[in-house]
């Protein structure tokens, strides 16, 4: 493997931790967020704390932990997670999961692995949401590690290269799992899907032999699911315009409203499910003598694992009976007609405050919460 610095993308490391949170409490815009969330007696308390932290573990454990843990009691009813029987706590993994929240979905999965005694994960976050430098110092000591969007041509294929050995050394040098959306950008329809692309990309830095190269980073596929979609507004927007041929521009403090926005909108029931790693479906996908169709048949395997284990709510069984026009779950008693009631004027107040027409809005609306439900009836 081609050595690399990785400085100016790697997470901080436990020497750097003190003075980095330093740096971060001198910041007039850390305060001032820090002064929406706590008050101002919480926050000097807090500063004389974060003096004392001196590793990546504890900040985590004794402040980002704490965080969490109160967003899930305001915004949550019901927190569930399965799969952690297909994890070995002295084993590295790539964790690849869909992406419904610029923050919570990694947030959420490095909680759990926290709080069941496994190492939490180095965490993908693209350049384009480190809009302020605190937002950058404070996810690189939570562990995050920059994916530069904003790469052309030769700087592309180069910060590619970087990336890929960056999260091949984690795993298996340094024995850190690795967080990684299937796809570049959260999924705006309802439909997860793995794009061949991040494969190609993660096997720069890997042997010419597939089964051997992508063995060793041991990949899990992971399914996290929401009853309430988050950001649900600028996804039905994507779409539409994706749909009508407008023009949408997301602009970056866009993505810092829909940061917040996911972070404390009500989100219902939550969902985390591990699932398998591939390894054993390497081997079999290593006969396939086309290099593309060997990508295309991995990303399939993991888009499989990522619907059978989704979750579903009663959202998404009203959403389909709603767009099929039929009662078919209405009538396995997955859900009531008050709930469908519900549900329909949640739908009428969301896409009243977006501009386009209702119809094709209405549909989008609906097609985000029956997607993952047809996904996997498909398989």
């Amino acid at each position: 493997m081609e050595t690399y610095n990785f400085d100016n993308i790697r997470s901080f490391r436990d020497e750097e931790v003190h003075d980095k949170l330093l740096n971060i409490l001198d910041d007039e815009g850390f305060i001032y967020i820090l002064k929406k969330l706590y008050p101002d007696e919480r926050i000097a308390h807090l500063s004389k704390e974060l003096y004392r932290v001196n590793s990546v573990y504890d900040f985590q454990k004794r402040y980002i932990s704490e965080f969490v843990n109160a967003l899930l009691q305001l915004t949550v009813s019901d927190f569930k997670v399965s799969g952690l029987e297909n994890l070995k706590t002295d084993t590295a993994y790539l964790f690849i999961s869909n992406h419904r929240d610029i923050i919570l979905d990694s947030t959420l999965i490095n909680h759990v692995l926290l709080n069941a005694g496994h190492k939490t994960s180095e965490i993908a976050i693209g350049n384009n949401l480190l809009i302020h430098k605190w937002i950058d110092t404070l996810v690189r000591l939570n562990k995050s590690f920059i994916v530069r969007r904003d790469l052309k041509g030769k700087e592309m294929l180069i910060g590619s290269q970087k990336l890929s050995a960056y999260i091949r050394d984690t795993i298996v040098n340094r024995n850190t799992s690795v967080w990684i959306a299937q796809r570049e950008g959260r999924t705006k329809d309802g439909i997860d899907k793995t794009d061949p692309a991040i494969l190609k990309m993660i096997n720069m830095s890997g042997s010419n032999n597939f089964t051997d190269s992508f063995s060793e980073i041991n990949i899990v596929p992971v399914s996290v699911s929401y009853e309430n979609e988050p950001t649900i507004e600028s996804k039905i927007a994507a779409v539409y315009s994706k749909k009508t041929g407008e023009k949408y521009t997301k602009t970056q403090e866009e993505d810092l409203k829909d940061m917040g926005r996911g972070l404390y909108s009500m989100k219902g029931e939550v969902n985390i499910v591990f699932g398998k790693p591939v390894n054993e479906d390497l081997k079999s996908i290593e006969t396939v003598k086309k290099r593309n169709e060997k990508f295309s048949i991995l990303a399939g395997r993991i888009d499989d694992e990522v619907y059978k284990n989704y979750v579903l709510t009663k959202p998404n069984y009203i959403a389909f009976d709603i767009l099929t026009g039929s009662e078919k779950f209405f009538k396995e008693n997955k859900y009531i007609k008050a709930e469908e009631t519900k549900l329909q004027m949640i739908c009428k107040k969301t896409i009243d405050s977006i501009n386009g027409n209702k119809h094709l809005l209405e549909k989008i609306y609906y097609g985000i919460y029956a997607n993952p439900l047809i996904n996997k009836i498909k398989i």
